[in-house]
């Protein structure tokens, strides 16, 4: 990113990609020490606010970047630079692709309310204690599909936890993201780092309350395409 500072686009001030560094460093800290979960949801909703800002920025500049990746080390390179540049080179927003929502879903015993694992029959049987996704319509996503028993389509995991008596809660999320980022959240495994309600950190997600309140932001977002 301090790249960008040196190769200014047009209709771009000095200050205003200055701004999107600074900016950027915050975002990075946030996700390193996964903070950002951990966030009251008004909280979430404008570091996503925020998030998208930068997006927009490292977007419009990148046609005049020689390449968002990290240069090779070099004598006397600032490490904090480096980093900031790795980070942003990882963000799912710098790909293309359809963007949605990533979500996490936390399996709970619908008696007590405690965090349920599904366990399944046999030694080769399913254990899952939670479900990442992702979507672009997050209230049809939970509400009409997930809480569905009868759905058939993607995530039928969930269906075989309700159907074993389990229950569950909207725990996590994540916008704006792609289906490479809900990938990477899946290949880092344990869940459970990130589950705010597995955690005490937090408590369960309206999707209709999160919806609304990205909706508010005066900030444009891209329509998404495809449905999950």
């Amino acid at each position: 990113m301090t790249a960008t500072a040196d190769r200014i686009g047009p209709g771009r001030s000095r200050e205003e990609l200055r701004l999107a560094q600074v900016a950027s460093g915050l975002l990075m800290l946030l996700d390193a020490h996964r903070l950002t979960g951990r966030l009251p949801l008004d909280v979430q909703v404008q570091a996503s606010r925020l998030r998208h800002a930068v997006k927009l920025t490292i977007q419009a500049e990148a046609p005049h970047l020689p390449r968002l990746a990290p240069p090779p080390p070099a004598t006397g390179q600032d490490p904090a630079a480096a980093a900031l540049r790795a980070w942003i080179a990882a963000q799912p927003w710098v790909q293309p692709g359809p963007v949605g929502w990533v979500y996490l879903l936390c399996f709970r015993d619908p008696t007590t309310g405690a965090h349920q694992p599904l366990q399944g029959n046999g030694v080769r049987g399913q254990y899952a204690g939670h479900y990442w996704g992702w979507t672009d319509n997050l209230i049809r996503r939970i509400n009409h599909e997930h809480r569905n028993p009868r759905w058939r389509g993607a995530g039928r995991l969930v269906q075989v936890a309700l159907a074993a008596g389990l229950s569950f809660e909207l725990a996590w999320l994540e916008y704006p993201a792609t289906r490479g980022r809900e990938r990477r959240l899946k290949n880092q495994g344990s869940a459970y780092r990130r589950c705010p309600l597995c955690r005490g950190t937090g408590g369960p997600l309206d999707p209709a309350a999160a919806v609304a309140a990205i909706q508010s932001s005066p900030l444009p977002h891209p329509r998404p395409s495809g449905g999950r």
